[in-house]
């Protein structure tokens, strides 16, 4: 599954080059959102002055905005770069698990930093075999892996090993769609040695989510709804 340039994409680089370079994120080629709401503030004002002199009258008999020019301003300003704003990988890492343990609750002895660790080594190991040049796990990352195991893994999930196949099978698929890399091996992915089992889930995985993966890199605002939605616990 090849990736294409996507926002959460340029966020999961950018957040690799904040600490590996130390300097400021560079900005999308893709950006999805108008000019900052300064800017377009600026250019209302503009157009109400040329129709101020079109018309003969002052300019300061046209300074009030429109209520719905405002809210229209405020939520295109909106972006998942400013959704993501103050939110730390680790913390959304173990949410992510929390979630887990809420969903799977047959595993009586599954803690958060069990799935922590299952996915911080793939990561790992997938940098160091070359897989990727660095790690995929960041904030926007853990959102869309988030999205994906809250649709795909079920309440019905017995044990350790089964929780595990489920949540790297749904990594597996993350990578894919917004990784750095055109393609990514399987191998660190799967735990069976049926391999035929693990592509039916992901294309499964990828048939049942494809419109949500898409909305999720186009739409800040749903973006923002999952990313509450897991700080809050919310999981229906």
């Amino acid at each position: 599954m090849a990736s294409s340039p996507r926002p959460i994409q340029d966020i999961v680089h950018q957040e690799e080059e904040k600490k590996t370079l130390k300097r400021s994120r560079k900005r999308s080629s893709i950006q999805l959102s108008p000019a900052p709401p300064a800017v377009k503030k600026q250019k209302i004002q503009e157009s109400a002055s040329t129709r101020d002199l079109r018309d003969g009258s002052s300019s300061s008999s046209s300074t009030a905005v429109p209520a719905g020019a405002v809210l229209c301003q405020a939520t295109s300003a909106l972006t998942h770069e400013t959704v993501l704003k103050d939110v730390w990988c680790a913390e959304l890492l173990d949410l992510l698990g929390e979630f887990l343990c809420r969903r799977c609750r047959r595993l009586e002895d599954f803690t958060p930093e069990v799935s922590t660790k299952w996915l911080r080594s793939v990561d790992m190991l997938l940098v160091m075999a070359g897989g990727h040049w660095k790690p995929f796990l960041c904030p926007g990352s853990v959102v869309f892996l988030y999205m994906l195991c809250r649709d795909s893994i079920s309440a019905e999930v017995s044990s350790e090993h089964e929780m595990c196949v489920e949540l790297l099978t749904c990594f597996f698929v993350a990578c894919s769609y917004i990784g750095t890399q055109l393609g990514y091996p399987a191998q660190p992915f799967m735990l069976e040695r049926n391999t035929q089992d693990f592509w039916e889930r992901t294309l499964d995985i990828t048939k049942r989510m494809s419109q949500k993966m898409l909305l999720i890199n186009t739409s800040p605002q749903f973006f923002s709804q999952v990313l509450a939605d897991l700080k809050n616990r919310t999981d229906d």
